[in-house]
């Protein structure tokens, strides 16, 4: 009877690390607009119907000559100009 405060403890501790570390990786994940939780790039390999070359070129051309554009900058300016081009 004596132990259990501590393991009630021990497992509040271990929840709190846990939510913790989910909490500083939530928008650590390349390719994603920061605070959407959206991949770009992974949408624009299925507009493109998952040809990996087309996607890179897209991404190239958007780069090109922009030094202020990061990829995925460049990924969601492919992806809405993609888009708009289909319709």
């Amino acid at each position: 009877m004596t132990d259990a405060p501590v393991i009630l403890i021990a497992i509040i501790v271990v929840a709190v690390i846990v939510l913790l570390k989910r909490y500083r990786d939530r928008g650590r994940h390349p390719g994603r607009a920061a605070g959407s939780g959206v991949d770009v790039e992974t949408d624009l390999l299925r507009a493109c119907h998952g040809d990996r070359k087309l996607a890179e070129r897209l991404i190239a051309h958007e780069l090109e000559g922009r030094d202020d554009f990061s990829r995925t900058g460049a990924a969601l300016l492919a992806l809405a100009k993609l888009r708009d081009d289909q319709r």
